[in-house]
């Protein structure tokens, strides 16, 4: 093995280690590695001047001889912030290097434009959470990775869907966000980023795995072989934009027929509206009859409000999102799948199990068999902890391969 594929080697198995469990010796890599530990202490040298590794203590292992060093980067050395663009709000969160969101922010009075002056809002509210906090936290904030939807290149730092104005087209949106921020800044998308989250949450199980993000809209992360598939450009995942239906609605893409104007939050609101206007009841009748707007937590509250009209909603729902499934499952042959999102929120006999019920009727019995489809574990927390991971392998840890 020469010196660059063993050092890479090792680096790979610290930064893995240092993300998962924050600490590692040089015995442990060793034996993960296959290299002695003379080689691993060598290659940790030169690591150490790339990013700073500290030793934190002496490894208690309860025999004479000499103790093996553990090294780490503490918790609170270095801080990432994490901004989630949501339906009905603006989640902000704040991480240590561990992986621990220390705190949160939602302002729900946030509305989303595609604009310069929205986006400069958003800018004004990182800053404002940012001057809150105490002087030393401050001092040690490192990052902010920031969510968007559509179509985002994380790697070059640009966004096809979302705060791409002509007059900056010259120059990466991660450049303008850290320029008005004062921190570095990466973009990536939003399904992409929560799934980053989920698979850790979940312990990296499953080298295979989709993760489903149903919420006023629909999108897919995609997790093959322990990395998340990116694509030629970045776009991969946009599941919500597949062409499935003649039902001549038109889609905030620009296209008519896609299966997100059927299956989202956004289509169960339509379709709710409808029925209710046609004469159909609910408890959200007379929000509609008003004209009011309704959101996705009416819809939920309603449902757990034993609400018939929208039961029936989020359960044929889940049933064509299963059937949508099932046709990704027969491509991918997942080990997992994970559902986050607003509507994996809903009753689980409403919704997931309509899901599971439906992916067994529609894929492969060789596909399906024995395939777990989990609720998120993170819950609201998903997008801000996915933009937090981020910002801290990317910009802090150099890893352009998130998983890795």
């Amino acid at each position: 093995m020469n010196y660059k594929s063993t050092y890479d080697s090792v680096k790979e198995t610290i930064l893995r280690r240092v993300k998962g469990e924050g600490r590692f010796t040089v015995p442990s890599i060793a034996s993960e590695t296959g290299l002695s530990t003379t080689t691993v202490a060598k290659q940790l040298a030169a690591l150490r001047e790339e990013i700073p590794i500290d030793e934190m203590e002496l490894e208690e292992n309860g025999h004479k001889g000499r103790k093996a060093v553990i090294y780490g980067i503490r918790a609170d050395s270095h801080y990432f912030l994490g901004v989630d663009i949501k339906n009905g709000g603006l989640a902000l969160g704040m991480m240590d290097f561990t992986g621990n969101i220390v705190k949160r922010a939602v302002d729900y009075s946030y509305s989303f434009e595609n604009s310069h002056e929205n986006m400069n809002l958003i800018c004004t509210k990182i800053t404002s959470f940012i001057e809150r906090l105490s002087p030393e936290e401050r001092g040690k904030v490192s990052g902010v990775g920031f969510n968007l939807g559509g179509r985002v290149d994380s790697m070059r730092g640009t966004s096809a869907s979302i705060f791409n104005f002509e007059e900056t087209q010259d120059t990466p949106l991660s450049d303008l966000l850290s320029e008005v921020i004062g921190i570095p800044v990466v973009i990536e998308n939003d399904t992409k980023a929560m799934t980053y989250a989920e698979y850790i949450a979940y312990g990296m199980q499953w080298p295979d795995v989709l993760y489903v993000n149903i919420g006023w809209g629909l999108g897919l992360g995609i997790v093959i072989g322990g990395s998340i598939y990116y694509g030629a450009n970045g776009y991969s995942g946009e599941m919500g934009h597949m062409r499935v239906y003649e039902n001549n609605i038109l889609c905030h893409c620009g296209k008519k027929g896609c299966l997100e104007t059927e299956v989202s939050m956004l289509a169960i609101a339509r379709k709710l509206q409808e029925r209710i206007l046609g004469g159909e009841a609910s408890v959200l009748s007379q929000k509609v009859r008003l004209g009011e707007k309704i959101d996705a937590r009416d819809i939920l509250e309603a449902a757990e409000r034993e609400d018939q009209l929208c039961i029936e909603l989020i359960s044929e729902t889940g049933k064509e999102l299963g059937k949508q499934l099932a046709g990704i499952i027969n491509l991918f042959n997942p080990a997992c799948i994970i559902i986050g999102g607003q509507l994996a929120k809903a009753s689980p006999f409403y919704f997931q199990q309509q899901v599971a019920l439906s992916v067994k009727q529609h894929s492969l019995k060789l596909m399906n068999r024995g395939l777990p489809i989990l609720l998120s574990k993170l819950g609201d927390d998903a997008g801000i902890a996915g933009a937090c991971l981020l910002a801290r392998d990317r910009l802090f840890l150099h890893s352009d391969n998130p998983l890795r």
